[in-house]
């Protein structure tokens, strides 16, 4: 009778040298510094290396938070023109260096990783579903960037935008952008959609407000729409319903359009006129000034990429990311596709879908 012993064999040092010999040197130069670098961020950020994590996933998670820190966090800058290699060493001193990693920077270091944790016995897979998340998101970050696409306002960011305006109700101005910002955001509406409401298109019930929107963008034979604006009770500070009222109560609106400019005296609201003589509303400019200025008040960071789309890109964002079902939001936005819908999501906090466990 023959007994077997099962013996893990591990590749030995020469034989791991013989097989990075087989790319170019120019290669191997490349796989080496990132290589160091990614060891050097292992160290200072996880207090580990990276062929001391416990198992794959560990790994892979590992490899996603230096990824999304090359692509996020300013100090990964630095690293731009640097060099680890023992005897080139080099440091990066230009005072110009700021922009981040390109996607295609990152997915090349993302293939020096690949290559050295197989190298050490690692069964690594740059498919791995977190892995292929994060770089899908850097890469479509960077297109959006290019694109000009407005930066979205999540949640958290029209909570941070609201918590820090006064609750000053002697102010006017405070009282319109709280009811201003917020039924932009839960509305889903395009900034046009949004300037033109008016008192005559809102409907109460009990639990909320219907609110026309007679045209749009999609909609140029006027067939209109109707969205529902419900009142939350998670929160008063920022439910849209109980901030429009106020505002309505405050600027005595009865009819016309519901948002104006209000004058530097503040003692009134300046209703401007049309060529008809008619009340018309804030300007698209007026609203992404007001916009601006209440995000950077905030402390919100790129406040100069916010644009009159944020709270719309951002409301979209949200609810994709909370598990809302494709067509509930293009009921509310008025998308007539689900690839505009898919166009206009943008996931930037990338770490929520890519981390994986922690190490």
């Amino acid at each position: 009778m023959y007994y077997f012993v099962m013996v893990k064999i591990l590749l030995n040092e020469n034989v791991k040298k013989l097989k990075e010999k087989s790319k170019a040197k120019n290669t191997q130069d490349k796989y080496q510094g990132d290589w160091l670098k990614f060891i050097d961020y292992c160290k200072n950020k996880h207090n580990c290396s990276p062929l001391e994590v416990d198992d794959l996933e560990s790994a892979y998670a590992l490899t996603c938070n230096y990824l999304d820190w090359l692509h996020e966090d300013p100090e990964a800058k630095i690293l731009k023109g640097t060099s680890n290699i023992p005897g080139r060493e080099k440091i990066n001193n230009n005072p110009y260096s700021s922009s981040a990693y390109k996607a295609s920077t990152i997915q090349r270091i993302l293939a020096s990783i690949t290559y050295k944790y197989r190298i050490n016995g690692f069964q690594f897979d740059r498919k791995n579903n977190n892995i292929s998340e994060t770089i899908g998101a850097i890469v479509r970050n960077e297109k959006n960037n290019k694109s000009g696409q407005a930066k979205e306002l999540l949640r958290k960011d029209i909570e941070q935008i609201i918590n820090s305006i006064p609750d000053d109700t002697d102010d006017y101005k405070n009282i319109r952008d709280k009811a201003l910002i917020l039924v932009g955001y839960f509305s889903f509406c395009r900034r046009s959609e949004l300037l033109g409401m008016r008192y005559e298109h809102l409907t109460y019930d009990n639990g909320g407000i219907q609110i026309l929107i007679p045209f749009s963008k999609t909609d140029q034979k006027g067939e209109g729409r109707i969205i529902y604006l419900q009142k939350r009770d998670d929160s008063e500070l920022y439910c849209p319903i109980r901030a429009l009222n106020k505002w309505l109560e405050v600027s005595m609106i009865n009819s016309g359009p519901l948002f104006y400019r209000i004058d530097k005296a503040n003692s009134i609201i300046k209703y401007e006129l049309n060529d008809n003589n008619k009340k018309i509303s804030l300007t698209d400019t007026s609203f992404v000034l007001i916009l601006k200025k209440r995000a950077r008040l905030a402390g919100l960071n790129d406040c100069d990429k916010i644009s009159g789309h944020s709270l719309r890109i951002g409301a979209i964002t949200q609810a994709r990311m909370n598990g809302a079902l494709t067509h509930e939001i293009m009921k509310m936005s008025g998308h007539k596709t689900e690839q505009m819908i898919n166009r206009y999501t943008k996931i930037t906090d990338i770490k929520s879908i890519s981390v994986g466990k922690k190490i």
